[in-house]
């Protein structure tokens, strides 16, 4: 019986995987293409049942995850160590725990527009009314983490693509900010006041992505 519910489980973890395949460049070109219908497609989810949810995309958490890990395939197969020549804890770390730090950094931003919501919305902050939100503003910031990903480690891997790959880097900042200003926007702001709450929340999660490198940094050279 423990046989059968070994293969079981592997045949879901099997299928799950291969569906990926399917369902990751779907969900990155209907992001990337059309990033205000996935933002609403990705509201109504929410209120489905869990089994339900997200049937014809991946989940938000888990596109951000996947963008990641092709994010730092790019890297590999570049043969670029974004971290090489330098002595701090993240030099340490393996590449399991890398891609969860690289997570951790990069769900700074959807958190930061979550919270935004919430705060515009005037819904009391719990665990529950967060949930939402978070899960909205993965898709967009996993097509950031990509192309941003992918823009500097060509630019750094890459001599003679150096400026090619900073532009890449820009228009994802750039595709980042325009989409948020416009799901703002959406909600009775006005253009240019959704701007400035959008690069105002850019710039939060910002500071407290730097403020993690300077205190892993800083630990690196404390241990050294």
């Amino acid at each position: 019986m423990d046989f059968m519910k070994m293969l079981r489980s592997l045949e879901e973890l099997l299928y799950e995987v291969m569906t990926w395949l399917v369902f990751y460049p779907r969900t990155l070109i209907l992001t990337l293409i059309k990033p205000l219908k996935t933002l609403e497609y990705s509201r109504a989810q929410i209120h489905r049942s869990e089994e339900e949810q997200f049937d014809s995309t991946l989940s938000p958490p888990l596109f951000l995850l996947l963008s990641l890990l092709l994010s730092h395939g790019i890297e590999v197969g570049l043969h670029f160590d974004p971290f090489g020549g330098v002595n701090n804890t993240l030099t340490r770390l393996s590449q399991q725990n890398l891609l969860v730090f690289r997570a951790l950094v990069f769900a700074v931003f959807p958190l930061m527009f979550a919270l935004h919501h919430l705060k515009a919305t005037k819904l009391s902050l719990t665990r529950i009314t967060l949930r939402g939100p978070f899960f909205i503003e993965c898709y967009p910031a996993a097509v950031f983490a990509l192309i941003l990903g992918a823009g500097f480690t060509i630019a750094s891997a890459v001599p003679k693509m150096h400026e090619i790959g900073l532009a890449i880097a820009a228009v994802a900042t750039v595709w980042y900010l325009s989409v948020q200003t416009a799901w703002i926007s959406r909600h009775g702001m006005s253009w240019p006041r959704a701007l400035v709450v959008a690069v105002w929340q850019f710039g939060k999660a910002t500071a407290v992505i730097l403020a993690f490198a300077f205190v892993y940094g800083l630990s690196g050279g404390v241990q050294a």
